[in-house]
């Protein structure tokens, strides 16, 4: 069962694992998968699901620790042989890769043929995992990227629109006053849904945004507003 890991990104972390649950669902079940930058595999529960084997790799410096990283390597080769993989899942990785290029042919090295690709990256979201923070990229520079490389861009999926992103960024120093308070005073529940104020000011806001993004004939409105994302979810084929 997949949890809330941040208060302040419910509505990202929402839409990205709805995308990855609906893709992997259209895909079926395959035989090997690579999880790159797997960190603590916090999607493991779902793609097990759909494939016979998987691997996790990450770089030593991760700062979600190695304890459930499978292999660790050097952030450049891919220590797997050509063509060994159906499926490369890399979520929230692509913005900490200095070199993009390398990286997305490495992915495709890998890949067998018609093999698939699922990534998903930030566009509008603050510096993370500083300094190893490089890049944001728009939807226009993924398919660009990808197709240079050799993919066949299938679908670009936005997450979240303009109102998403502004109650995101708003909720954000709420946060961090709490944070701060919840430490000074040794009581952890105030940093948490259980505190009213966060409750009705954090996670209400999002959870609303969320069941208004499900009514169908708001649909157009979200698309327009689309170009102000708070990441995108890219599946690409070999």
């Amino acid at each position: 069962m997949l949890k809330i890991r941040n208060l302040g990104a419910i509505i990202p972390d929402s839409l990205r694992t709805d995308f990855i649950l609906k893709e992997f669902e259209v895909l079926g079940k395959k035989k090997r998968l690579l999880d790159l930058g797997c960190g603590v595999k916090p999607f493991k529960c779902v793609y097990s699901n759909y494939c016979e084997s998987s691997v996790g790799i990450d770089v030593a410096q991760t700062l979600h620790g190695t304890e459930q990283v499978d292999v660790i390597y050097d952030g450049k080769k891919i220590p797997f042989a050509n063509q060994e993989f159906d499926i490369v899942f890399c979520t929230e990785v692509l913005e900490h890769v200095p070199e993009p290029t390398e990286f997305l042919n490495e992915i495709f090295r890998v890949l067998k043929p018609h093999g698939t690709l699922i990534m998903t990256v930030p566009f509008l979201v603050p510096l993370h995992e500083e300094p190893h923070d490089f890049f944001r990229y728009t939807k226009h520079a993924l398919k660009y990227m990808l197709e240079k490389t050799g993919y066949k861009v299938k679908t670009i999926t936005v997450f979240s629109e303009y109102f998403g992103v502004m109650i995101s960024f708003g909720v954000v120093l709420q946060l961090k006053f709490w944070n701060v308070l919840a430490k000074k005073s040794h009581l952890p529940a105030i940093y948490s849904v259980w505190n009213p104020f966060i409750f009705l000011f954090v996670w209400l806001p999002q959870a609303m945004i969320l069941k208004l993004y499900k009514i169908k004939f708001l649909g157009k409105l979200w698309k327009r507003l689309g170009y102000f994302p708070k990441g995108y979810g890219i599946i690409a084929e070999k």
